[in-house]
């Protein structure tokens, strides 16, 4: 019955209320949720706030969570506040593996729509003279090459 009728669902579940309205205690609703100060505080302090002063919003739910709603200077800071663009999307789905243990896994390469040759001109841009160097390389997400050799790694 409660899934279909929002009515119902609000007898039996009843609906969530604002415990913390504006930085401002809602003492009444705290009453009327049973919630006394050691448990508010308790929850906002699994949600990681632990001042009252922090909080624009609480609600308590029906099913017995505080959802909270940080005061706009408390919020974290994103890239979009900081006028960061959006990291440029990456040219491959995964790192993949092009030379194990100085052997070429064209199949690899193929699949990344690249030949021997593009490997042989990164390698020596690393200043690696010979494949029979390289323990093992791979192609990052962003077409950068990592590449470990036998005796110690280069990148």
């Amino acid at each position: 019955m409660t899934i279909k009728s929002k009515k119902t669902r609000q007898i039996i579940d009843g609906e969530p209320v604002i415990v913390i309205k504006k930085g401002k205690i809602m003492e009444d609703a705290l009453r009327k949720v049973r919630l006394d100060m050691d448990s508010l505080t308790a929850s906002l302090r699994e949600k990681d706030i632990f001042s009252l002063m922090d909080v624009e919003y609480a609600i308590f739910e029906t099913n017995g969570k505080l959802s909270i709603m940080k005061k706009e200077n408390k919020l974290p800071l994103t890239k979009s506040d900081m006028n960061i663009d959006k990291p440029k999307k990456d040219l491959f789905p995964l790192a993949t593996e092009v030379i194990v243990d100085g052997v070429i896994n064209t199949n690899n390469l193929a699949k990344l729509n690249l030949d021997r040759k593009w490997l042989y001109e990164k390698l020596q841009q690393l200043d690696v003279q010979s494949i029979s160097e390289v323990f093992y390389a791979e192609i990052q997400k962003n077409g950068q090459l990592f590449i470990d050799t036998k005796n110690d790694a280069i990148q």
